[in-house]
C-alpha cells in the first residue's frame, strides 16, 4: 500500500487500524474504504480511493458491488438454498502472476470463485466490467470464455485423473441493461438471452444474478 504524505488523515487512520487487527478485518468505514467478507481468501478487500495505491489493485465500484452482492447472498442463503455448499472467493492477479486466458491478448478475470459441494468443485471465473465498447458476441473472447472451459476441464481431468472439477465463467455488465441492449449484437437480446450467454446484470429485477452464478435458484 502506498499513501501520499499529504493524506495525513488517511495515514493516521491506517496506523490506528494496524494497531487493532480485528477492526481492520471486520469493520468498514470511509477513512480506508474496504470490504470484509470471510469467504474471501484474504481480508479486508480495499476499495478504490483517490491517492491510495495498493497491490493487487483496489476494487472498482463494479467489483465492489459484486463482492457485496455475493456476501449478502451467502449470508442469507448459507443455511437455505446454499446449504451443503462452501464458497471461496479470490481476487485474481494480473499478467505473470494470476490465471489468464488467450495467450498474447492476456485476459485475467477479476475473480475466481470456488463452489464446493461434497466431492465436487466448480471453479467460476468472474469479470465485472463495462461493455459499451464490447464487440458483438461472436467476436467477444471474454464473453465466450465459458464455452471453452468445459473442454479445458476435461483436459485437466484427463491429465490429473480428477473428474470432480468443472470450470465456468461469467461477465457481469457494469453497463446497465437498457443501455447495452440497444447496441449489443443485433439489438434483440433480452435478459434471458444475455444470461444464456453468461452475461449478467446487477440491475435485473426479474432475476438474482448471484444466484444464477451459484446455481442457487
Amino acid at each position: 500500500m502506498s499513501i501520499p504524505r499529504s493524506e495525513q488523515e488517511l495515514v493516521e487512520a491506517v496506523q490506528k487500524l494496524l494497531e487493532d487487527e480485528a477492526k481492520l478485518r471486520e469493520q468498514e468505514n470511509g477513512n480506508l474504504p474496504r470490504l470484509s467478507f470471510d469467504r474471501h481468501l484474504y481480508i479486508p478487500l480495499l476499495l478504490e480511493k483517490s491517492g491510495l495505491q495498493v497491490s493487487p489493485p483496489a476494487l472498482t465500484p463494479s467489483e465492489g458491488q459484486f463482492v457485496r452482492a455475493l456476501k449478502k447472498c451467502w449470508e442469507e442463503e448459507k443455511n437455505g438454498k446454499l446449504q451443503g455448499k462452501e464458497i471461496f472467493l479470490l481476487r485474481n492477479l494480473s499478467r505473470g502472476r494470476g490465471i489468464g486466458f488467450f495467450e498474447g491478448r492476456g485476459f485475467y478475470p477479476d475473480f475466481i470463485l470456488w463452489i464446493v459441494e461434497g466431492e465436487k468443485q466448480r471453479i467460476v471465473f468472474i469479470e465485472p466490467h463495462g461493455m459499451l465498447l464490447a464487440k458483438s458476441y461472436v467476436h467477444d473472447e471474454k464473453a465466450r470464455l465459458w464455452e471453452q472451459l468445459p473442454k479445458l476441464a476435461q483436459e485437466i481431468g484427463t491429465r490429473s485423473g480428477r473428474k470432480d472439477i468443472s470450470l465456468d465463467s461469467y461477465i457481469i455488465s457494469a453497463t446497465p441493461y437498457d443501455q447495452l441492449r440497444e447496441r449489443y449484437d443485433d439489438g434483440s437480446w433480452d435478459y434471458q438471452k444475455f444470461a444464456e450467454h453468461h452475461i449478467l446484470f446487477p440491475d435485473c429485477k426479474q432475476c438474482d444474478y448471484i444466484k444464477i452464478i451459484l446455481k442457487a435458484d
